[in-house]
């Protein structure tokens, strides 16, 4: 119980810790808009943008204090500029971040997005962000297409972001798998979503393919509740690694 509590806290300094970095990055644009004249204030606003509601919101609610402590140590040291939070509630769905996305740009005080969180909600946010010349920092979205100039879903030239993406995660998480296992056998699961279905089919099979074996593969959607199916196909494949 120690060491996974211990994993769990470290995992939720981590994901702020990358807030930080993306929060952080964008208030140093905010000097560029302070006024000549110390003694009037200028106000302007970054936006969050994540799930901070629906089943991701984890993410979200672990990444905004690392959001409003890098914004908190700016304003404390910038008295020309304050910056303000926005929070954007994208729910790590497409879908929402489509609806969400054009009233953050459509707020002329708003300077810069940290965000999105999520592959799918950034995306579908390019449309919006990209018209409005809206700089994206990401602490967490991580699908290679986003950041890959010949793909059609590339966020050029708005979106940035301060975490590898999953050409690396993959292979890592892969390697990861297979560390002190003998003859390993995969049996690889995704959850049918816009980050996880390429992360598994992309970016982890070819390095699974390299050092053992593939004996099982399964497509789950997200909100499946009995997994008994599932855990048959494993057992029944003779898998020693799942992922």
């Amino acid at each position: 119980m120690k060491d996974k509590t211990g994993r769990q806290y470290m995992n939720k300094k981590i994901v702020s810790g990358f807030a930080i970095a993306a929060a952080a990055t964008l208030a140093l644009g905010a000097v560029a808009t302070a006024p000549a004249n110390a003694a009037t204030k200028k106000v302007v606003k970054l936006a969050y943008m994540g799930p901070l509601t629906g089943g991701a919101a984890a993410l979200g609610q672990d990444q905004i204090p690392g959001a409003i402590w890098a914004i908190d140590q700016y304003n404390r040291t910038n008295p020309k500029t304050k910056i303000e939070l926005v929070k954007a509630d994208a729910q790590c769905d497409g879908t929402v971040a489509a609806n969400v996305a054009p009233g953050v740009a459509a707020d002329k005080a708003i300077i810069g997005v940290i965000g999105t969180a999520c592959s799918g909600e950034a995306r579908n946010s390019f449309p919006a962000y990209k018209a409005a010349g809206l700089t994206m920092v990401a602490p967490s979205a991580s699908a290679v297409d986003l950041t890959n100039r010949k793909s059609k879903s590339n966020g050029f030239p708005v979106f940035h972001r301060v975490v590898a993406n999953d050409s690396f995660q993959g292979p890592a998480l892969a390697r990861y798998g297979a560390s002190g296992v003998k003859d390993p056998k995969y049996f690889l699961v995704d959850d049918q979503s816009p980050y996880g279905a390429p992360l598994i089919k992309n970016d982890v099979t070819p390095t699974a393919k390299k050092l053992g074996t593939i004996v099982g593969t399964d497509s789950v959607a997200q909100k499946t509740a009995d997994w008994s199916s599932v855990v048959a196909k494993i057992k029944s494949s003779g898998a020693n690694i799942v992922l």
